[in-house]
């Protein structure tokens, strides 16, 4: 195929650019480098709040011009710190969605992410103390429910099988949220525009390009919109068969550097990039 002009590149980063250990290895590192310096244009887009997208992404964060944090509920300039666009939740809305689900699922524990950092009530704390949850509540910040909007709303259960719970979850709060689970031991509620498929049209229309031009990494249901939308989506090995049905190719697994391998074989093949790190005009 012919990729389009410039060529976009939206990654998850848990089990898609990071490795078991949560780092971007040195090779990968390296394989980013090379393909920015053939002028590919990166994001990383994360279930993850922005103080810890930045923390994982470390060395290779200059590399990144954008970052959708929170499934895309908030989008950053890297270069800046400047927040682009946000799709809130406000508390109105948490307090309601809450009681809801607390009613259906009792042991539930439910955290929030907000401007300052991240809060839960007790429940959650108390299940995240059995470890098996992504997120890093702050003791000083524990409350039935968040006082001020928030980014993202999870809901954590024992067992910390998450995906059990989307469906029900969807229809008992209706269609104005986004609903998923990233595999991070919780489920996550955000505003219906909040996700990385529309995040990734907004960071494209700002580069005078669109979704056609972008070519996705994941490997996790918040990932399969956008691994729809986007002009190349790309499953990861290590996902399983519902993330791989949604995408256009499957790359190496994150163990195997996989989104720089895929990467660099596509833009070889369309003479954008070649070994020893000469130019391009080089290879021809």
């Amino acid at each position: 195929m012919s990729l389009r002009l410039p060529i976009l590149v939206v990654t998850d980063l848990d089990g898609t650019l990071l490795n078991e250990h949560g780092q971007v290895s040195s090779r990968l590192q390296d394989m980013l480098g090379r393909a920015n310096n053939a002028g590919v244009l990166f994001a990383a887009a994360s279930a993850r709040p922005l103080r810890l997208a930045k923390q994982v992404l470390g060395p290779v964060l200059p590399l990144f011009s954008a970052l959708f944090v929170s499934n895309g509920a908030q989008i950053v300039d890297t270069a800046t710190c400047q927040v682009i666009h946000s799709e809130l939740l406000d508390e109105g809305q948490c307090a309601g969605i809450i009681a809801m689900l607390k009613n259906r699922y009792p042991q539930a524990g439910f955290g929030w992410e907000d401007r300052e950092g991240f809060g839960c009530d007790q429940a959650f704390w108390d299940l995240r103390a059995h470890g098996g949850i992504l997120r890093d509540p702050d003791p000083q910040r524990i409350s039935s429910v968040p006082n001020a909007p928030v980014l993202e709303l999870v809901m954590a259960t024992p067992g910390y099988q998450a995906d059990r719970y989307i469906d029900g979850c969807h229809e008992l709060i209706g269609g104005d949220f986004t609903v998923t689970d990233s595999s991070g031991g919780v489920m996550e509620i955000s505003n219906a525009h909040a996700n990385k498929a529309h995040a990734s049209q907004i960071w494209a229309k700002s580069l005078g390009a669109g979704l056609g031009n972008v070519i996705a990494f994941g490997d996790g249901l918040n990932d399969v919109p956008l691994l729809r939308a986007a002009g190349m989506g790309v499953a990861m090995a290590n996902a399983d068969e519902r993330i791989k049905a949604a995408a256009d190719a499957i790359a190496p697994s994150n163990q195997q550097n996989g989104v720089g391998v895929f990467l660099a074989d596509l833009l070889r093949d369309e003479g954008l990039l070649c070994d020893h790190d000469h130019a391009p005009a080089d290879c021809r």
